[in-house]
């Protein structure tokens, strides 16, 4: 029964995942979003597994399950969405001043999650660095073109390729060849299929913890955080099979940044930071992964495969060693 249960959720899963991609390609195309914005919608609809998989778990005790779900869906997303992507679709086109803007932000708020962690950084001195920069990345993405084309007067002393409009709504987007509403209409009913899948496939890997003789770690960090991180990894592969390399990036770098902030820095504000001592290795790894993911396309503004499969076989490594418990 745990079995079956397993394969519904997971089918359920991939079939809201599909019309996820669908419905937020078609709203971001009619209603001419840039890559950016339409890579941060896409994230925001596929991290809710991981969000409240992360957070039930906290509030419920098990803050090794917890931390491990948020730190290992983001390796995991690096290694699938990036890696598995790049080998996918033979490289992933991306251009330069949204990686930087990207990477950057990313970045930030790793670094402020990882201060917390470590004790070095209260929860509410970490929120107050962290939650204002992602409200304005947030606020760059929303903006139209026309608002930003203004700062590019005070910075003439730049070099352009690092100046331009890092989301430009022409960057990537392909021509509308549908003009049809459906997709976009069946958005809510994609949601519940993901929401409600996943939550699914959770609670039968719960049930089978005891049998599997899995630690509490092995099951968040590696387990888990691959099967929340499932619809983020169809949305993925839907922008590289349609050669939006810039929303793919955009989606794999916001997802990483939710995870984040709504599975450790919001739940830290409330609970302390007790539930994630020990965790703070899991920044060495994500780190390593994120740094390689923003550099390996900068210089030819493309994810090659040798890079993706570099992105893989380092997450497969932090994995083996999970499942050693090393």
């Amino acid at each position: 029964m745990t079995l079956i249960g397993f394969l519904a959720g997971l089918a359920l899963t991939l079939a809201g995942s599909e019309l996820l991609a669908r419905g937020l390609t078609r709203l971001g195309t009619r209603l001419e979003f840039s890559e950016g914005l339409l890579g941060l919608l896409a994230a925001l609809g596929a991290d809710s597994p991981e969000l409240s998989s992360a957070v039930i778990a906290i509030m419920a005790g098990a803050g090794d399950i917890g931390v491990g779900v948020v730190v290992g869906s983001n390796l995991f997303n690096l290694a699938a969405l990036l890696g598995l992507s790049a080998l996918v679709a033979g490289g992933v086109r991306v251009r330069r001043a949204p990686l930087l803007l990207d990477g950057a932000v990313g970045l930030g708020v790793m670094l402020g999650a990882a201060l917390m962690v470590g004790g070095l950084l209260r929860p509410t001195v970490a929120a107050a660095i962290v939650l204002p920069l992602g409200a304005a990345y947030a606020l760059v993405l929303a903006l139209p073109r026309s608002w930003l084309a203004h700062v590019n007067p005070l910075l003439g002393g730049v070099p352009q390729n690092l100046i331009e409009i890092p989301y430009e709504v022409t960057h990537d987007r392909p021509a509308v060849t549908h003009q049809s509403w459906t997709p976009v209409l069946l958005l809510p009913v994609a949601l519940v299929g993901v929401i409600g899948g996943s939550y699914v496939m959770v609670h039968a890997a719960l049930a089978s913890q005891s049998w599997l003789h899995l630690s509490g770690a092995v099951l968040g960090s590696v387990v888990l955080a691959a099967l929340t991180s499932l619809p983020n990894l169809w949305l993925a592969l839907h922008f590289a099979r349609t050669n939006r390399g810039t929303a793919l990036m955009s989606a794999a770098m916001n997802s990483n940044t939710i995870n984040l902030l709504g599975g450790l820095v919001v739940p830290a504000l409330f609970i302390g930071t007790g539930f994630a001592r020990g965790s703070l290795a899991y920044f060495g790894w994500l780190l390593d992964l994120t740094l390689l993911a923003v550099l390996a396309p900068l210089a030819r503004r493309r994810l090659s495969r040798p890079a993706g499969a570099a992105i893989i076989a380092l997450y497969l490594i932090f994995a083996g060693l999970r499942m050693a418990g090393i």
